[in-house]
């Protein structure tokens, strides 16, 4: 009896150093995972606002500290069919949606940057060897373009958004092929909307009002579908915004209900994006994000501007102040 008992305790305390080992593995792996996400965060640089100390800035008379909870991926989806092929600096293709993606992870608040991508600003110009040729003020989603792999295009992408943000912390990303967009619609079902203007494509004809049941090609016909007068990626990106939410209703009620579609809803994406976003990152936001229709949690924030038809294409011109003030916003905490 003596060593069966004995025996039983040994195999106990195997049990729980494995239970403990593994439970600190993973909180490990969630530290690593925080820090890599905020190892390089800085203030906004911009007139008007005075930084008092590492956390404190004072803006339009208001103290402001820098919420270090806050957890941003830029997001972009490229008109591209393959991602890997490179087809030289300068013809890499165009990001046709981006946004910047933050969540609290304290209080769960998650919120939306969509930026245009007609938005004008500075762009950093490569040959096909590397070398940076020079920076030009162009349509955001041409930074894309210049890069001779995906992750470097995608940087280069981010460059762009982090001067336009008045160089507040942003270095994970996730870049989407088209393509992905028809799968994950695919494997959660389907998704329901109601469609927001007049739409005649080979893939998708509908109507203003309609009431759609979106899967594969026509999903990406709805969310790529532009008009040609001035005010047509204006309109596009309301329809980015309503697939969004309904795409993160779906595919998170989804994971929800049974874990086991994460795997597959991983190993279906896996050959259409690219991202910088590690293993230990990942873990972090899955401890920290998950809800039930967290769709319908995600707050929009918008980027004010002026819309023109330059020379060649249409050109936004964010207004300086509505940009700050969405930094502020979405960064920052007011303090009491």
């Amino acid at each position: 009896m003596k060593k069966n008992k004995k025996t039983a305790i040994i195999i106990i305390s195997i049990i729980l150093a494995i239970i403990l080992l593994l439970v600190g593995t993973f909180f490990i792996i969630t530290a690593v995972g925080k820090h890599q996400f905020h190892k390089d965060d800085t203030h906004v640089s911009a007139d008007g606002v005075t930084i008092e100390d590492e956390d404190v800035v004072t803006y339009n008379g208001n103290r402001y500290v820098l919420n270090k909870n806050i957890v941003s991926i830029l997001v972009m989806g490229i008109d591209r069919d393959d991602l890997n092929q490179n087809l030289g600096s300068g013809n890499n293709g165009h990001a046709d949606v981006i946004f910047v993606a933050t969540i609290d992870t304290k209080t769960k608040k998650a919120c939306i940057i969509p930026i245009s991508r007609e938005t004008m600003v500075d762009i950093n110009q490569y040959a096909d060897n590397g070398q940076f040729i020079g920076s030009k003020r162009e349509q955001l989603c041409l930074a894309y373009a210049y890069g001779n792999s995906t992750e470097k295009c995608s940087r280069n992408v981010m460059t762009s958004v982090r001067r336009l943000l008045y160089g507040i912390n942003i270095n994970a990303f996730v870049t989407l092929e088209m393509v992905g967009v028809e799968e994950l619609t695919n494997i959660v079902g389907g998704i329901e909307v109601t469609c927001l203007e007049n739409i005649e494509t080979k893939r998708l004809m509908a109507t203003k009002g309609q009431k759609l049941q979106l899967k594969g090609k026509q999903a990406t016909a709805y969310i790529k579908y532009r008009g040609d007068d001035t005010e047509a990626n204006a309109r596009r990106m309301q329809r980015q915004k309503q697939f969004l939410s309904a795409l993160m209703n779906k595919t998170g009620n989804a994971v929800l209900n049974d874990f086991s579609k994460l795997g597959k809803i991983y190993n279906t994406l896996s050959p259409y994006y690219k991202t910088n976003v590690t293993f230990a990152q990942v873990t972090y936001l899955a401890q920290n994000c998950l809800t039930k229709n967290f769709g319908d949690s995600l707050e929009y924030k918008t980027i004010e501007g002026t819309l023109t038809q330059g020379e060649q294409w249409v050109e936004f011109e964010p207004n300086e102040d509505s940009v700050l003030q969405t930094v502020i916003d979405v960064f920052y905490t007011p303090v009491e």
